[in-house]
C-alpha cells in the first residue's frame, strides 16, 4: 500500500503543477498573449504525459494488490483500512478536480473568444446580420441598404 500512496503523491503533485499551468492559461487568455499561450502549451505537454504514466502505474499498482476490476478505486481504497492512503488518494481527487474545472474554465473562454472572433470576421467580410447590405462587393457603401432604426445599426 505504501508503493500505491507514493504514487498519490506523485499524481497529486503533477495535478498541482498542470493546475498552476491552467491557471496562467486562464490570464493568458483574457490577455490574448498568444506567444505565452504557445509556451503555456509547450509547458503543459510533460505535464500531460506524467498524469498518463501515473494513471498507468496507478493502475499497474492497483491490479498487482488484486483490486477487482468491477470495484471502484475509492471502494478499494476504503476497504484496505489505510488511512495515509485514504488521504493521498482524497488530496488527488481535489487536486484531480481542481484541473477539471481550471480547465473546463479556459475551455469556455476559448469558446467564447471563437465566437467573438467569428463574429467580427463575418462583419468584416459583410456575412453578419448587422452588416448586410450596408457594402457592395467592391466594398462601397450600398445604395440599396435598407434603412434601419438606429438601435438595429
Amino acid at each position: 500500500m505504501q508503493d500505491l500512496s507514493e504514487l498519490f503523491v506523485r499524481a497529486t503533485d503533477h495535478c498541482e503543477q498542470f493546475a498552476e499551468l491552467l491557471d496562467q492559461e486562464r490570464q493568458a487568455l483574457l490577455d490574448q498573449d498568444m506567444d505565452r499561450l504557445g509556451a503555456l502549451t509547450r509547458a503543459k505537454a510533460p505535464l500531460i504525459e506524467s498524469l498518463a504514466a501515473d494513471e498507468k502505474a496507478l493502475s499497474a499498482q492497483c491490479k498487482a494488490l488484486g483490486k477487482p476490476e468491477n470495484q471502484s478505486l475509492t471502494d478499494f481504497i476504503r476497504a484496505s483500512n489505510a488511512p495515509a492512503l485514504a488521504d493521498h488518494h482524497a488530496d488527488f481527487l481535489a487536486a484531480a478536480e481542481r484541473c477539471q474545472s481550471a480547465n473546463m474554465h479556459n475551455a469556455r473562454l476559448i469558446h467564447h473568444s471563437q465566437h467573438i472572433n467569428s463574429s467580427l470576421l463575418d462583419l468584416l467580410r459583410n456575412q453578419g446580420e448587422a452588416s448586410q447590405n450596408v457594402y457592395d462587393r467592391r466594398g462601397n457603401a450600398s445604395r440599396t441598404a435598407s434603412q434601419r432604426p438606429i438601435s438595429r445599426a
